[in-house]
C-alpha cells in the first residue's frame, strides 16, 4: 500500500513540474531586442481596520451594470441531465481524458470573443497556426469543433458543431512593449458561429483539431440556461484561468528572465483574454471545470452554469438560485464578485466551495478592442498600482491595506500551497451519511489548502469535517510557505440568514471527484468519500436557507 501511495505522489509531483515548466518560456526565438520600461511606483496607502464577520452581514448586492438578457435557449426539464447524457458522445474514454494535455499548444491556437452567452448569440473564433517551425508540427488544414462537456455514458463530451477543414496562417503575436507587460494578439476573426436552440446549455470547449484529429488547443465557453432552470448555479473561474495563462511567455506570475526571481519581477501586470490559453491556465480548466461538470452530469445533478464575469456584470442573476457552486480554484475575484457572493449568502443562498485558496486576490476588469471585461489588472503590490480606490486596487483581500480576509466568505485562510497528505474525519454530522471515521488519502502535491483561523473576520461557529497535517512538495516556490506546518481542513458553517456554507478547502477536490481528471491522485475509497460528501451537500444546498435546518 505504501508503495502505491508513494507512486501516486511521485506521479503527481512530476505532473506539477510539467505544469510549472509550462509557465516558463515555451517556444522558439522571439524578439528580445528591446528593454521593457520599469514599472512606475507610487506612495503606499494606509492600513484599514479589519472588516468583521458581523459587518459582512450588512453587505448588499451590487447593482447590475446593465439589463441582463435572459437566454433564449429552450427551458430545461427536471430530468434534462439524464436525457442529455443518454445521447452519443465523442469517441473518448477515461484514459483519453487523463492524457489530454491542455497545457501546451501543438500546432494551432484559438480564442473566443466571449466567455459566455445564450442561444441566438454569435461567437467569433480568432485562430492561427502556432509554432510552425517545431519538429512535430503537422501541416494541413485545421477544423474547429464545439464540445459540450458532460458524462455521455463515460465518453465525457458530445460534439455539437464542427466547421469542417479550414486553412489557417501563422499570425504574429504582439509581445509586451509597455510596463504592463501584457501579451495580446490582434488576430482577425477566422470564423463566426451562431448558436441556435439545438445547443443545450452548459460548459463547452471550442477546440482546434489537426488533420489527424489531435486536439491542439481549446477555448472555454459557457452557454446560459434560462434563468432559474435549476436550483443550483455553477460559477466558472475564467479570471483565474487567464491570470495563470502563459501564452506568449508572460502570465500574471512570470515573464522573461534567467532566474526565477527575474521572471517573477517581469510578470504581466495586465493579462488579456484576447489570446489562446495554455500553461497552468489550460491545466486549471481541465482540473477545475471539466472534472466538475463531468461529475455533476454523471450524478444527474441539474445546474445552470455561468462565468465569474457574468456575476461581475449581473449580480442579480444569483437571486434566481438557492445555491451557488464554485469549482476547484476560484482564486481571483473582482470586488463586485466578492460582495455578490457574500450578499447572496446574506439572502439565504447557500454556497458550496468545491476547492480551496478561494477569493485571495482582488483584481479589476477593463475593456480591450474586442469588448468589455477582456483584461485583468493585477499589480499585486499597492506601490505599483496607480489606482488608490480600495474597491479597485489589485492586492490581496487580506492585505492590511484592504483587510477583507477571505474568511468573511469561506470561513478559512490558505494554509499551504503545493502541499500533499491526507485528512481524517473530525466531526461528521448525521445528515452527511458517511462513516464517522472516514478519511481522504493521497491528496496531490499540487494542492493548495485552507484551514480555520480565529479573527474578527471569521464566522463564529465553524464546524470541521476533515483535518490533516500536510507536507510541502519539493519546490513550493517563494510565497508558498504560508505556514511552517500547513493544515488542510474541510469545513461548513451557517449564517444568521440561514444560508449554509461548505468549503472543501482543497484545490484538487473537484478534480478528485472523477477518474477522468489528469491530476487526480486519491485512491478509490477516498474518491468515494469525496463523491458522497459532495452529492449530499449539493442535494441539501438546493433548499434556500438550509442552514436553519442543519444547524439545529
Amino acid at each position: 500500500m505504501f508503495a502505491n501511495t508513494a507512486k501516486r505522489y511521485l506521479t503527481a509531483v512530476l505532473a506539477f513540474f510539467l505544469i510549472f515548466v509550462t509557465i516558463s518560456p515555451t517556444y522558439g526565438a522571439v524578439d528580445n531586442s528591446y528593454n521593457l520600461p520599469t514599472v512606475t511606483t507610487y506612495p503606499d496607502i494606509p492600513s484599514q481596520p479589519m472588516q468583521t464577520f458581523e459587518q459582512s452581514l450588512a453587505t448588499v448586492m451590487p447593482q447590475d451594470v446593465s439589463k441582463y438578457s435572459n437566454s433564449e435557449c429552450t427551458k430545461l426539464s427536471s430530468n434534462w441531465v439524464a436525457s442529455e447524457n443518454a445521447k452519443v458522445g465523442i469517441a473518448y474514454k477515461v484514459k483519453d481524458w487523463k492524457n489530454l494535455n491542455l497545457e501546451s499548444i501543438k500546432g494551432s491556437a484559438l480564442w473566443l470573443n466571449k466567455t459566455s452567452g445564450g442561444c441566438g448569440d454569435t461567437i467569433d473564433i480568432h485562430a492561427s497556426l502556432y509554432d510552425t517551425k517545431a519538429k512535430n508540427f503537422k501541416p494541413g488544414p485545421r477544423s474547429f469543433e464545439a464540445l459540450r462537456i458532460g458524462w455521455y455514458q463515460g465518453s465525457g463530451a458530445r460534439q455539437v458543431w464542427n466547421s469542417g477543414p479550414i486553412t489557417l496562417k501563422e499570425l504574429p503575436i504582439n509581445y509586451p512593449r509597455t510596463a504592463a507587460r501584457m501579451v495580446e494578439t490582434k488576430w482577425p476573426i477566422t470564423l463566426r458561429v451562431r448558436i441556435d436552440k439545438t445547443w443545450v446549455p452548459g460548459f463547452y470547449l471550442f477546440v482546434t483539431h489537426s488533420i489527424d484529429g489531435t486536439i491542439e488547443n481549446v477555448a472555454p465557453f459557457v452557454l446560459h440556461s434560462p434563468l432559474g432552470s435549476s436550483e443550483l448555479m455553477v460559477m466558472h473561474s475564467f479570471i483565474t484561468w487567464n491570470t495563470y495563462n502563459s501564452f506568449g511567455d508572460w502570465s500574471a506570475y512570470f515573464g522573461r528572465g534567467t532566474t526565477k526571481t527575474e521572471r517573477r519581477e517581469d510578470r504581466s501586470r495586465v493579462v488579456s483574454f484576447d489570446r489562446p490559453i495554455m500553461g497552468s491556465g489550460g491545466s486549471s480548466i481541465h482540473r477545475d471545470a471539466i472534472s466538475l461538470v463531468q461529475f455533476l452530469e454523471k450524478q444527474g445533478i441539474n445546474t445552470d452554469q455561468y462565468s465569474d464575469l457574468d456575476l461581475n456584470s449581473w449580480p442579480s442573476i444569483s437571486h434566481s438560485y438557492n445555491g451557488i457552486v464554485l469549482g476547484g480554484h476560484a482564486e481571483y475575484f473582482t470586488r463586485r464578485i466578492f460582495d455578490t457572493l457574500i450578499a447572496a449568502r446574506n439572502s439565504k443562498i447557500n454556497l458550496a466551495i468545491l476547492g480551496g485558496n478561494t477569493g485571495i486576490w482582488q483584481v479589476r476588469m477593463t475593456e480591450s478592442e474586442i469588448g468589455q471585461n477582456r483584461r485583468v489588472i493585477i499589480y499585486r503590490l499597492p506601490t505599483e498600482d496607480p489606482v488608490r480606490d480600495l474597491r479597485e486596487i489589485s492586492i490581496k483581500f487580506e492585505d492590511e491595506r484592504l483587510n477583507m480576509p477571505p474568511t468573511l466568505l469561506t470561513g478559512a485562510l490558505t494554509s499551504g500551497v503545493h502541499v500533499f497528505g491526507s485528512v481524517k474525519a473530525v466531526n461528521i454530522p448525521s445528515w452527511l451519511h458517511i462513516p464517522i471515521d472516514a478519511s481522504i488519502e493521497g491528496i496531490s502535491p499540487d494542492s493548495e489548502v485552507d484551514a480555520t483561523v480565529k479573527t474578527l473576520a471569521s464566522p463564529p461557529d465553524v464546524k470541521i469535517l476533515f483535518s490533516g497535517l500536510m507536507r510541502y512538495g519539493p519546490d513550493p516556490g517563494p510565497g508558498a510557505l504560508i505556514r511552517p506546518e500547513p493544515v488542510a481542513q474541510t469545513i461548513w458553517f451557517t449564517t444568521p440568514s440561514g444560508a449554509a456554507v461548505f468549503n472543501a478547502g482543497i484545490t484538487t477536490w473537484s478534480c478528485d471527484l472523477v477518474q477522468t481528471c489528469a491530476y487526480s491522485t486519491v485512491d478509490e475509497r477516498s474518491r468515494e468519500t469525496m463523491v458522497n460528501v459532495t452529492k449530499q451537500i449539493l442535494e441539501l444546498w438546493q433548499e434556500k436557507g438550509v442552514g436553519k435546518i442543519l444547524g439545529r
